[in-house]
């Protein structure tokens, strides 16, 4: 026999044979596989008066699942500078990851990317601010890396077949104007990007000991989606509902906002959520943020994060986001009424709504890569084992 060939898989037989279902069982997808990094795209720019548009960049096939992008931002250059609000992750005003045929999968602000890391729960510490180069304290050359999650959890739930470099998902940005991300500036900062992908290497059928693998995550074509709804006005007792309805809600973050600055006042005071006519959270602001701080690990409910208020359905089975499960997740239809209401104080209110949806896609994750996925509402079904795993 060549070397490296398979051979078939021959069930043993005998007194030493594994019990029937035991013995069809393939070894889990994230026990086969691997995980890999490489490099993907770079490019340096110095902000301007304007911004300055990065993509859409076709990003290398990794020959395996995705699970999330890395970028990294590099300072240089600038002699003395005072960050405005929101940075330094507003150095980018919109990130956007894009599959082959165009239909975003993540698309939001770099404020907003920032808080998908916090409250999307997708690693052990949730807050980049305490990543070990993450620096800020010279204003002028900030150093730090977000990235963009596509895997949902530790099974490899939502990690997307990326094995056609001819149908490549795809990563655009736009990098913000100086005055955006630095209040005063001396020198002219220039921004170095650099992107990494992290994936799941492809397992063979069967392992050197012939025992069948899974040769993809579990749940295969279901896609995790980040958006926003910027800019709502709420005005003070108004009623405000969220129309992204029809997929599973994993994760709704606040952002408060009065003339474009977070605010804490702008967010009803005690605030009142309804599913439908259900009330899911009728309390004042100091308990939502006590929660927020028990379901996270890493972060501390800092004064820089004035204004942000998450409302996480991604804990599964565990205390924190982004548990392993689909029973925490909130399901809608597209009639499903999600409003938040309560009074509030602002001058200029406004409320930037960050959305995780969850949806079981019609075609499978391999086929994604070739002919695109639509986004419809398809809810996993629980394995026989239990309601609470997926």
């Amino acid at each position: 026999m060549a070397s490296g060939a398979q051979t078939a898989f021959r069930p043993q037989t005998g007194s030493n044979a594994a019990p029937a279902g035991q013995a069809q069982q393939a070894i889990p997808f994230v026990q086969a596989s691997k995980k890999g990094r490489q490099p993907a795209i770079t490019t340096t720019a110095v902000p301007a008066t304007v911004a300055i548009t990065w993509g859409p960049n076709p990003l290398p096939a990794s020959g395996g699942y995705l699970r999330r992008i890395h970028l990294e931002v590099i300072a240089t250059g600038g002699s003395a500078g005072t960050l405005a609000a929101d940075a330094p992750w507003n150095a980018f005003n919109q990130i956007r990851l894009l599959e082959p045929n165009n239909t975003p999968i993540f698309d939001l602000s770099g404020y907003n990317a920032f808080l998908t890391n916090i409250f999307g729960g997708y690693d052990g510490v949730n807050d980049p601010r305490n990543d070990p180069d993450y620096s800020v304290s010279t204003g002028a050359n900030p150093v730090f890396e977000i990235y963009i999650p596509v895997e949902i959890d530790t099974t490899a739930v939502g990690a997307l077949a990326d094995l056609s470099s001819s149908s490549a998902f795809q990563i655009y940005a736009a990098i913000a104007p100086q005055p955006t991300i630095w209040s005063a500036i001396t020198g002219f900062p220039s921004l170095a990007i650099s992107t990494y992908q992290d994936y799941w290497t492809l397992p063979n059928a069967y392992d050197q000991d012939n025992r069948p693998q899974a040769t993809a995550p579990p749940f295969a074509g279901t896609i995790q989606l980040w958006s926003q709804l910027p800019n709502i006005g709420i005005a003070s007792s108004q009623r405000v509902q969220l129309n992204r309805m029809g997929n599973q809600l994993r994760c709704v973050i606040l952002v408060g906002r009065s003339a474009g600055v977070r605010a804490v006042n702008v967010i009803p005071n005690p605030l009142t959520l309804k599913w439908d006519d259900v009330i899911l959270t009728n309390s004042d602001l100091q308990t939502i943020r006590k929660t927020m701080r028990e379901m996270t690990n890493g972060w501390a409910g800092t004064a820089a994060d004035v204004g942000v208020f998450a409302l996480p359905y991604n804990e599964g089975v565990s205390r924190f986001v982004g548990g392993n499960g689909i029973n925490s997740y909130l399901p809608t239809v597209t009639a499903t009424r999600y409003e938040i209401s309560g009074p509030n104080s602002a001058g200029t209110p406004t409320v930037d709504f960050v959305v995780n949806e969850v949806s079981e896609a019609p075609i499978s994750a391999v086929q994604r890569t070739t002919v695109g996925g639509g986004v419809q509402f398809y809810p996993p079904a629980p394995p026989p084992g239990g309601p609470g795993q997926m």
